[in-house]
């Protein structure tokens, strides 16, 4: 139940998208599930940033309906959406000189109007963001001084504070160690779990994925092969068929989950 009563429903009907003169994605059906962690996995190229972005509004459909909450997405005003999505893109970029709180107090532009000063709410809303994320001693930091994890989890407390029932978030772990990709991983999942959002995110570790997604959907040439659980897509066949990768799929002891175990291409 999202923060308005109601459950935020997101879903593609039908939809084309493409950039220049080329289908990237076309004719694609697609309901998100509401509020739990779904992952889009699959090979480069198959279409899965471009699906996230038409998800939110950042790439308008060629043909076909994103539908939120009941109307096309593109029948509603930048604030509306703002106001229930959140989206984080691939490698974004902030102007130099910005510091952490500065960023993370633009996520609350969707919900002031320009005549209001940073109200009480506002403040509140920044202090949890930081303080969920383990940013708030790095507050007055300059973005461009942090490391690529500090500044990642910098973003996400951005669109937190932008507190919206939907977080789309595209490769968030790119360039991340190990450590860094569980840190923020088991955010997300706190995010989820502490306040029933419902977030979409591309990933391209398969066993990252499997083992913090409810939900995964997998891609190729622009089309979904399968969705469902992580142990019913996670499997020999679908990494062959999918990623052309010879694997074994084991179950790994601490949450059951499928991981994978390449062997090789082809």
């Amino acid at each position: 139940m999202s923060r308005n009563g109601t459950t935020p429903t997101l879903r593609a009907d039908n939809l084309t998208l493409g950039y220049d003169g080329a289908d990237i994605i076309t004719d694609l059906t697609f309901t998100v599930p509401a509020g739990r962690v779904t992952s889009i996995i699959g090979p480069n190229g198959c279409g899965k940033s471009t699906l996230l972005r038409g998800l939110g509004r950042l790439l308008r459909p060629r043909s076909g309906t994103v539908v939120l909450d009941g109307k096309p997405i593109t029948a509603q005003s930048t604030r509306q959406v703002a106001r229930r999505i959140g989206i984080l893109p691939q490698s974004p970029a902030a102007p130099s000189g910005l510091t952490v709180a500065d960023l993370v107090s633009r996520g609350r532009h969707p919900r002031q109007r320009w005549y209001e000063q940073f109200s009480i709410l506002d403040e509140k809303a920044l202090r949890h963001a930081l303080e969920s994320t383990g940013m708030a001693e790095l507050a007055g930091a300059l973005l461009e001084e942090l490391s690529g994890g500090q500044r990642q989890r910098a973003w996400i407390a951005m669109i937190l504070a932008q507190e919206t029932d939907i977080l789309l978030l595209d490769e968030p772990t790119t360039f991340l160690d190990l450590a860094h990709q569980v840190d923020l991983l088991e955010l997300v999942v706190r995010m989820n779990r502490e306040h029933d959002r419902t977030i979409v995110m591309v990933l391209h570790d398969i066993s990252l994925a499997a083992r913090y997604s409810d939900h995964l959907v997998a891609m190729k040439a622009g089309a979904i092969v399968t969705q469902g659980a992580p142990d019913q897509v996670v499997t020999t066949d679908l990494l062959h068929d999918v990623f052309g990768l010879r694997a074994d799929v084991v179950t790994e002891p601490a949450e059951g989950r499928p991981h994978v175990i390449p062997l090789g291409s082809g």
